[in-house]
């Protein structure tokens, strides 16, 4: 099992394939809505975790509508990678029940591994 956001470039392809060829791999992806869809704020202060950097962003309808579109592109191509290694692709929304997602998705590969319908 692995657990990430799957935020970044998406250069883990070959080893996930790699991992997928040798053992039952499921991926976990956490997900927050803020990832994907920017709230109406005004102005903000954004800051890059890993430099620090920081910049002052007005969210305007375009920016919220471009983002928006970048982050389901990115979800996609993920989604992709992670289908096209072979492993299995939960997705846990930190506002969702995570519980029910992750019984929900253990029911259904359960009877795709029994060969029913799933």
């Amino acid at each position: 099992m692995i657990i990430s956001d799957f935020l970044g470039p998406v250069n883990w392809e070959k080893p996930l394939r790699a991992l997928s060829a040798r053992h039952d791999l499921v991926a976990v992806e956490v997900l927050d809505p803020r990832d994907v869809d920017l709230p109406e704020v005004g102005s903000v202060v954004l800051a890059d975790p890993e430099t620090g950097r920081q910049r002052e962003v007005t969210v305007s309808a375009l920016l919220r509508r471009e983002f928006a579109a970048a982050a389901q592109a990115h979800r996609a191509e993920v989604a992709r990678a992670i289908r096209q290694a072979g492993a299995g692709h939960l997705v846990l929304r930190t506002d969702s029940d995570w519980i029910a997602d992750t019984v929900r998705f253990a029911v259904a590969r359960k009877r795709g591994w029994s060969g029913a319908a799933s």
